[in-house]
Order: structure tokens, then sequence, then C-alpha cells
């Protein structure tokens, strides 16, 4: 057992008066604060009542009419819905309060927009490289949502870009050329790889349309379709043009969409919050 010297017992009554001084100055001032000894432990007793102290929690779906119910019967005042665009999910800060009257900010409702199938589609072939036959196999499974365009803006249907695809063969020549393009690459530096399809038209561009989240409007990527050949195989990708843009506008078609069914319940703001 420890020896309680008497300069421990007078570092102890020092301590604690300097302690109480400050509690007593803090609590006169209206501070939320408090000074405990170091071997003191807090313990909240709001465990051992029946009822909580306040309402706090969060609620997490991915339907929009649940969330916007939700959050209706739930909001306190100030409460407030963040739009964070980077992975299209709303959250609403149902006890925010005010500058002047701050709340706990911890009564939350969250919701994660759902991709289709068919934007998954477009996203998992974003880039990625593919067979002639790979990628005439995916086009067949999306033929509803697929149309081409030519580089001078010819409209192919679906079957004459599958055609299309399935009938390319590679033309090698003599003439040095750096440059690569759409539908032509360089092999070496002495022979140029060239792309046709039987002198039917090859597209250039993609249209894919279709519906990204469930809840928001139908729309249409453009993706514009490369080759490049490995052995005399051609590979050919497709390449989402302008994503950012599209993410920009969906996420301000998300936030409009939930202002419109709050109406001036509470506020929609594009971004991130964090108490």
């Amino acid at each position: 057992m420890e020896t309680i010297t008497s300069t421990s017992m007078l570092e102890y009554i020092q301590d604690n008066g300097t302690r109480l001084a400050f509690n007593f100055t803090a609590a006169e001032q209206n501070l939320d604060v408090a000074a405990l000894p170091n071997d003191t432990k807090v313990l909240d007793l709001e465990q051992f009542k029946p009822r909580r102290n306040r309402f706090r929690g969060k609620f997490a779906t991915s339907s929009v009419e649940d969330f916007v119910n939700y959050t209706e019967a739930k909001a306190d005042l100030g409460a407030e819905c963040f739009v964070y665009p980077d992975d299209m999910t709303a959250t609403a800060v149902l006890n925010l309060g005010s500058i002047n009257a701050p709340g706990h900010a911890d009564s939350l409702a969250k919701m994660k927009l759902k991709t289709t199938a068919a934007f998954d589609a477009i996203n998992k072939t974003d880039g990625a490289a593919r067979s002639q036959q790979q990628l005439a196999e995916w086009l067949e499974d999306w033929r509803d949502s697929v149309q081409g365009l030519t580089n001078d803006e010819q409209a192919l249907t679906a079957n004459q870009v599958i055609a299309a695809i399935r009938r390319i063969t590679i033309k090698a020549g003599s003439t040095s050329d750096h440059t690569e393009g759409q539908l032509s690459a360089t092999r070496s530096s002495l022979e140029q790889v060239e792309a046709s399809s039987n002198n039917e038209p090859l597209p250039s561009f993609i249209l894919f349309k279709c519906t990204p989240y469930q809840g928001l409007a139908e729309r249409t990527f453009v993706l514009r379709m490369s080759l490049r050949t490995v052995e005399d195989n051609p590979l050919l990708s497709l390449r989402i043009i302008r994503p950012e843009q599209h993410e920009e506008e969906m996420a301000e078609e998300f936030a409009g969409l939930l202002q419109e069914k709050f109406g001036d319940t509470l506020p929609v703001t594009i971004g991130a919050f964090s108490a």
C-alpha cells in the first residue's frame, strides 16, 4: 500500500483547491467545462435510465420516399440536408440547430441512391480492353441502349455497330506515322496499322442511353471507341467522355429532386457536413 507523505498530501490539497476554484469560476460564467482529478472516471448514467435523455440515431435507406418521410417526421429546428456528389449520398442532419442555438448534430437520416445494372455495365467497361468478340457480345447484351456515331456524325443502329465490330480487319502498311487515332494505332516506327470493316462505316462513338440511378432521369452517355493491336489482333476499348460533367449534373439533379420533395421543410445543399 502506498504511504501518504506530508508532501503528497499538500500537493493533493493544493490541486484540489485549484480544481474547485476553477469549477466555481466556470459555473459562474456558465461554461460547460469542469476540472476532474486525474484518477476520476466520468460515467454517463443515461444507460441505466428507462429512457434516453434525448432522441438521436441514424436511419439509412435507398428509397427517396422513405428518406423524405422519415426526415420530415423527425426534423427539428435548423434541420438541413446535404448531398455528397462523390458517392451520390444524401445526409439529413435532423438536430443541426442554428448558430445561436446549435444542436448535437447526431440525429441523422442517410440515403444512398442505387445504381442500375446498365450504369454499372458502362462503368465496368469504361477503359477496359476487349477483343472483337467480347465487345460485340457486350453490345449484343445492351443493344436496346446502344447507338453508334461515325466521325462524320452518321448515325448507326445497334445492329450496324455490332456487325461493323465483328468485321473489323487489320491492314499493315509501310508508312511511318506516330499519331494514334481513335481507330488507328502505330504498331512500330515503320509500320502503321489501320482498321476497316469491309467498306461498312465504323463507329467512332457509342451512344449509351440509360437511367444511371434509381429515381433519376434517363440520360445518354457518349463513349469514345479506340483500337490498338497486339500481335495483329485488334483490342477495342470504350471510354466515357466527360464523366465529371455527368457526375456534377447527376448530383444537381439529385439535390433538385430532394428539394422538390422537401419544399420549404428543409434546405438541400450539395456538399459534405461533419460536426
